[in-house]
């Protein structure tokens, strides 16, 4: 990983392009993928071969019962990057999840390099997969077979720990295999299948670049092998290295065009990226606000405003809420000045937008995750004779991804304020609950009660503070650089300490306020970008005995395997909320600051100090001037850099036999069975300040509190057995008839003893046609993080909201017009709720602050879900400390059906020899999915009587809302709510400035149950064709899905929506992007002696915005005002040239045609007059790098 061009790196290009153009200047690629008509070249290693989905050895022109797609080698390499998930993720089986770009889980959609926040179910910079978008963990990765070894509590594998040197190929079965390799592979399994046998040395490099210029990716890679003790056994080693250099999203021309939209406000910061002040109120003097802005029309201040200085002390105008990262229109647009500096020191790149204001974009984003990775394996098996064997594998990486985000905001939840105003200078400032006392400044003053002269200081005038003594500690520490404290009385007023730092216009605007003695809100980002440094290594160990019985067929093996999987990661530009406060509230922001901990301490004092470290601040941090000149000292004062470790283990045992039975009529009965014992544990422990629960005094500003996980497990015990059952054998129209059937027996010690099963049959009609299909069931238990999560906060999607809402769209809500019988119930509900969290004052709907006032309706309640903070924890810790009522989790049963057809050539002719075909149709059932409840899922289950007994029939007697507050009826609701999950529920403050009484989610706590449905059905097709054209041989290949319905429940009770023909949802663990209507996945190709060419070319058609899902399934009158996704088509050229036996070089364009992405979510109909703007952003779908070259070669000894 690079985070600067290096000379290192410059010359590894150079030497990286000299030693593959010395090789050959152009090369093409041959065909790399295959379907299942396709029959397999034979390389002569035995006759029986064993196929993905079935443990059951058969003969190798055998085509498997499921839809099954297998890629080689050649096709992974057709890529600018090396990055394997990137190249899956051109199948129409598959959905991103987790790339080296995006972040498509956990509810979230969102760019990779930017995702700082690792914890237990994320590890930032991995590669995951998901077989039909139903989820990562929904699909089983296995590496010859055997489970890879899972990167989180979350179980999903990270797919880019596999050697890429000894990859042959993947095979990817799609209609699901729980019966086979566990109850856990709901969606398939994507089985890495490694080279084996290995004779000889083979190295391959690769490099990859940017069409701009950036993003230099490089990968070199080798394996040697050899037979040993006269080919009784083989040894083999694979090694290789990968990086991946820093390249910025602004730097890209895509983003460029982007960001120059004036109607978007896509890649904007959270906050306005400059120094200011929030909360201003002037209803008493607003022409003081408009004072400052000459000449703007909209300069005025009747409700709580927010300004932000230029350089020179100036203002201007702009939000401070989450996502208010504009410089609002007049008195923000037009006073905005540029700095240069502190721009650049937090990547802001400022654009004018169509309605006339300033937006701040944030052009730190990378545009790929920074990485540098290196893997290893190393095998070897031996023959003892001619019955039994040994055999050992050993895999290791390690890779260090770097991803980072805008810096650490001072905002809401993570507050300071300033002191100001004529009162004197003490250190404490009045909040809304509590006073803040600065324990590492002296008082300006000797108050009552202090020690002077050796006594305790008698105030003759209590009320009045500025007669009092001037305090000679402070004198001492301040008074050479603040007059006031050489005065002999009265020290010095909040505003002298701080106003030689604080611009004019500043102080004008907080002199003018309602109360100017008010302390002050500060607003702004704190000195540097948050960054998170993960350092990941893995490894898998896995030994074993294999063998056949002697007069039988029969094979057997018996191995042990071991994997462990390390996170280590290092956040920086993280700060310590107290120790921030303490330095910013000293006087002039921390200028001669100095405080040693642990003050407290016995022996007359002598122990005070005791193990402490002394704080320093020389310069202050000089907050208004963008922390330019700020001293070392003062930086390390407040840094509180963090890190974290999670660790995975698994240790596997297991045991499988297979081989046939006896003869049948129509064939040979074959069998395969087995047993395994499987034990997983999850570690995760945080760095104390950033451990929620623990540090109760401070918390990290820029980073969300998790908690440790301690030895978190799950063991599993698990028999198994197959039967290949033929039934018809050589009679019209059926040469063969066989049954697949097969079962398993899981036993959890979490959950108990699960059971799956499936049933498929293969009709081979002709030796040109064949039907296949079945049924599966598979159970999959819940993980180690739906378990077991102890308290984690992140920034996340909420699938149900705020259901206290009128406007909202589920049947249990308040919504008078969907729950017809008990929204009045809910609202009453609702009500105690707020007037509990309100320190017990009820505020009727008629209230101007009530969440139901009249025409705040919009603004207020939602009508679905949204983004949040909150936490999360595992269903068992639930239970255990926060509602032992709660269901336990149970696990989620799938269904899958598949029927197909298999279609090869009938023809002789040499045009037509080669055709295949196949089309498989497919349904998935997911009852009962277990996902993340979610705040308003909590909310729901407060309210609902389905899950809330007392919630039943709480507003009997009351016809409108209006009939609410009555004694009757508040008594029956204030009964309910100390029901079910409400004390779990927690809404804001329903009186006061500014308040409204929402859903505050940020305190509640979710967690994991069964809930809801997903069904989904498709139909895939593949065609294949070659024949000899010219002097060397075209061949055609196409790979399309049709998706029939993706049909997701949220939540019990809720609407069953189709999500097809949008851009989806990520409720139930499912992932965005997975309902297009279909997905072409087409190559076309010609081969010359050594010569290759081949186009590959990926369609996906339009889709809408996911808000029109709920028209299209009629719960809407109307489609909504966002734009959807318009049809995309990319183009990637590779090609390859043969030299020699030895010598192969090959190259590469990705998006042949620079194809740039699509605009979406676009409003149609924006409000201009409120500042509306259309917006808009890239689809995640599409591909936002642009052209990018590749040039690689291969050479074997």
């Amino acid at each position: 990983m690079k985070t600067t061009n290096s000379t290192i790196g410059q010359t590894l290009r150079f030497a990286l392009l000299a030693s593959t153009v010395s090789l050959g200047a152009m090369a093409w690629t041959a065909p790399a993928f295959a379907q299942d008509g396709e029959k397999a070249a034979d390389s002569g290693e035995t006759q029986a071969i064993v196929i993905t989905g079935s443990r059951i050895a058969r003969s190798r022109d055998y085509d498997s019962n499921s839809p099954m797609v297998t890629v080689n080698q050649d096709f992974l390499q057709q890529s600018s990057t090396a990055a394997v998930e990137q190249q899956l993720n051109k199948l129409p089986q598959f959905v991103v999840s987790q790339s080296s770009t995006t972040k498509n889980n956990e509810g979230t959609l969102t760019f990779a390099g930017g995702d700082i926040q690792p914890n237990a179910t994320n590890t930032p910079g991995a590669a995951t997969v998901s077989l039909r978008g139903v989820g990562a963990n929904r699909t089983l990765v296995l590496i010859d077979g055997r489970r890879g070894a899972p990167g989180n509590a979350s179980g999903s594998v990270d797919v880019s720990t596999i050697p890429s040197a000894a990859l042959e190929r993947v095979e990817v079965i799609s209609g699901g295999a729980s019966a086979t390799y566990g109850a856990d592979a709901v969606a398939g399994v994507t089985n890495f299948i490694l080279r084996k046998n290995f004779k000889g040395i083979e190295l391959d490099g690769q490099m990859g670049f940017n069409g701009h210029g950036g993003g230099f990716e490089y990968q070199v890679s080798g394996i040697m092998g050899a037979d040993i003790d006269g080919g009784r056994g083989n040894i083999s080693i694979a090694m290789s290295l990968n990086s991946r250099e820093f390249s910025l999203q602004k730097d890209n021309p895509f983003f460029k065009d982007l960001w120059a939209n004036p109607n978007t406000t896509s890649g904007g910061f959270f906050f306005a990226p400059r120094p200011g002040i929030s909360g201003l109120t002037f209803p008493a003097n607003s022409t003081t606000f408009a004072s400052q802005f000459p000449g703007a029309q909209n300069a005025s201040c009747t409700a709580q405003c927010s300004v932000y200085v230029n350089s020179d002390g100036s203002v201007f105008t702009a939000g401070s809420a989450f996502g208010s990262n504009f410089a609002t229109r007049g008195a923000g647009a037009a006073f905005l000045k540029p700095w240069a500096s502190r721009d650049d020191q937090v990547g802001a790149v400022w654009k004018t937008t169509s309605v006339g204001t300033l937006l701040a974009i944030n052009g730190l984003t990378p545009e790929t995750v920074p990485t540098d990775r290196y893997n290893f394996l190393a095998r070897g098996n031996y023959e003892i004779n001619d019955w039994i064997g040994v055999f050992a594998q050993g895999m290791f990486s390690n890779s260090t991804t770097y991803t980072v985000q805008e810096p650490s905001p001072i905002t809401f939840g993570w507050d300071v304020f300033m002191p100001w105003g004529s009162d004197p200078y003490t250190g404490t400032m009045a909040g809304i609950l509590n006073s803040y006392t600065n324990p590492a400044v002296p008082s300006s003053i000797i108050r009552n009660g202090d020690t002077f002269g050796f006594a305790p200081y008698v105030d003759p005038t209590p009320g009045v503070l500025t007669d009092n003594p001037t305090n000679p500690t402070f004198k001492t520490r301040y008074g050479s650089i603040l007059a006031c404290a050489n005065s002999a009385v009265g020290g010095c007023s909040n505003t002298q300490v701080f106003q030689d730092k604080v611009p004019t216009a500043i102080q004008t605007l907080l002199n003018g306020r309602t109360n100017p003695n008010a302390p002050v809100s500060l607003a702004g980002y704190l000195p540097l970008p948050r960054a998170t440094y993960s350092d990941v290594t893995t490894y898998s160990l896995t030994a074993g005995l294999e063998g056949s019985i002697p007069g039988t067929d029969w094979t057997w093996e018996a191995f042990a395997s071991h994997s462990v999987a390390r996170t280590l990661s290092r956040q920086t530009g993280m700060y310590s909320l107290e120790r921030l406060r303490a330095v910013v509230t000293a006087p002039n922001f921390g200028q001669n600051f100095s405080f040693t901990g642990n003050q407290f301490g016995g022996l007359g004092g002598l122990s005070a100090g005791f193990g402490a470290s002394t704080g320093t601040c020389t310069s202050g941090l000089n907050f208004f001037g963008g922390y330019q000149g700020v001293s070392a000292d003062c930086k390390e004062a407040i840094t509180a850099d963090v890190s974290n470790r999670g660790t995975t283990r698994q240790t596997i045992a297991e045991f499988n036999l297979q081989g046939g039975l006896f003869d049948l009529p129509a064939g040979q009965l074959r069998f395969a069975l087995g047993a395994s014992y499987r034990e997983n544990r999850y570690e995760f422990v945080n760095e104390t300040l950033s451990t929620a629960g623990r540090s109760f005094l401070d918390q990290t500003v820029g980073i969300y509190p998790s908690s440790n996980m301690e030895n978190a497990g799950i063991d599993a015990k698990e028999l198994y057995g197959e039967l290949l059952i033929p039934v018809i054998h050589d009679t019209p129209l059926i040469q063969e008839l066989n049954l697949e059937v097969g079962g398993r027996m899981s036993h959890y010690n979490t959950t108990g003893t699960s059971y799956t099963f499936k049933v498929l049959a293969d009709w081979k009609v002709t030796d040109w046609l064949r039907f296949r299909g079945g049924f599966n069931r598979a159970e999959r238990a819940p993980n180690i993080a739906e378990l077991l999560l102890t308290p984690q906060q992140a920034f996340r999607t909420d699938p149900t909201g705020d259901v206290c809402s009128t406007r909202h769209e589920n049947p249990g809500s308040a919504n008078q017009t969907l729950n017809t019988t008990g929204a009045l119930s809910v609202q009453a509900i609702c009500l105690e709720l707020m007037a509990r969290d309100n320190g017990g004052i009820y505020v009727p709907i008629t209230d101007a602050n009530s969440y139901y006032a009249v025409g705040q309706e919009i603004a207020r309640q939602p009508t679905g879900g949204g983004a949040g903070f909150g936490y999360s924890v595992g269903n068992t810790y639930y239970r255990e400390h926060l509602n032992p009522n709660a269901p336990a989790l149970k696990p989620e049963v799938a269904d899958t059906i598949t029927f197909g057809a298999v279609i090869r050539s009938p023809f002789d002719s040499p045009m037509l020899s080669r055709l295949n075909f196949t089309a498989d149709y497919f349904k998935i059932t997911i009852n009962d999915p277990i996902g993340d409840v979610g705040a308003g899922g909590v909310l729901l289950r407060c309210v609902s009587p389905e899950f809330n007994s007392a919630a039943a029939g709480v507003a009997q007697g009351a016809s409108s809302a209006a009939d609410l507050n009555t004694a009757a009826i508040r008594a029956r609701a204030q009964a309910a709510i100390a029901q079910s999950t409400c004390p779990q529920v927690f809404r804001a403050a329903s009186s006061g400035f500014g308040a409204n009484g929402g859903l505050n989610t940020a305190r509640i706590y979710s967690t994991y149950d069964n809930d809801g449905i997903i069904k989904i059905s498709g139909i895939d097709a593949t065609l294949s064709w070659g024949a000899d054209v010219g002097p060397g041989s075209l061949f055609v290949s196409l790979n399309g899905n049709y998706m029939l319905d993706f049909k997701v429940q949220g939540v019990a009770g809720g609407t069953l929506l189709d999500y097809v023909g949008t851009t989806g949802t990520g409720v139930k663990g499912v992932n965005f992007g997975s309902s297009y209507e279909w997905r072409l996945f087409s190559t076309i190709g010609y081969t010359w002696k050594g010569l290759n060419l081949s186009l590959q070319w990926q369609h996906t058609p339009s889709i809408e915005d996911s808000g029109d899902a709920a028209f299209f399934n009629g719960r809407a009158a109307a489609l909504n005002n966002i734009t959807g996704t318009p049809a995309y088509d990319l183009f990637n050229l590779n090609g390859s040239y043969q030299i020699n036996r030895s010598v192969r070089v090959r190259f590469g364009v990705d998006n042949l045609f620079n194809r740039k992405p699509a605009l979406t979510g676009v409003v149609t109909n924006p409000n201009a007059s409120t500042g509306q703007l259309p917006g808009g952003s890239y689809s995640f779908f599409q591909d936002t790098l642009g052209r990018r070259f590749s040039l690689g070669a291969n050479v074997k000894f």
